[in-house]
């Protein structure tokens, strides 16, 4: 399933101790896809439902608003894929930027492998980000081994937490 123009990731970075509990604000929105507690230089990705860049505005405007929050990175999804199957519905899984080398080479390799669940172009600083599953972590750490072969660079964002929305089952566009 393809969308366009539609959803948005926001990277957030917390104050020290704090990523649980904005992790968990989320929990309450019912626009909210999906947010993970995450390894690296970011604390906690959100990602919600979003129309357009006034949606996202709007958003983030409130997140900055947390006292807990110190920084955001925002990204609209420009063209988005979703397989048939579900985020959770495999016991491990990480996100993955990926900078290409040729503009939308990423999208029409990744739609061809089964493990990897969604992807969306996000222009700014890296190109594209991907749902990478598995079975189990080793799963993952083949899969990304096998897109590192493909000569893009990429950044793994494995969740410490993870929720998702299940309730996107029913309400995916």
């Amino acid at each position: 399933m393809d969308w366009k123009n539609r959803s948005a990731y926001v990277f957030i970075k917390t104050k020290k101790g704090k990523a649980h509990n904005v992790w968990q604000r989320f929990h309450e929105w019912e626009t909210v896809i999906g947010t993970w507690i995450v390894s690296g230089e970011w604390d906690v990705i959100v990602w919600f439902d979003a129309t357009d860049w006034e949606n996202v505005h709007q958003c983030v405007a409130s997140i900055k608003d947390w006292d807990e929050v110190e920084n955001t990175s925002s990204h609209m999804v420009y063209n988005g894929y979703k397989k048939d199957s579900w985020w959770w519905e495999k016991p491990a899984g990480a996100w993955v930027l990926v900078r290409e080398n040729k503009l939308d080479e990423t999208t029409e390799k990744i739609k061809k492998w089964n493990w990897a669940t969604s992807g969306a172009s996000i222009p700014g600083d890296w190109d594209y980000m991907t749902w990478v599953e598995g079975q189990n972590w080793d799963d993952v750490w083949h899969h990304l081994y096998e897109m590192q072969s493909e000569n893009w660079q990429t950044s793994t964002y494995v969740p410490i937490k993870s929720w998702w929305n299940q309730n996107w089952k029913n309400n995916w566009w």
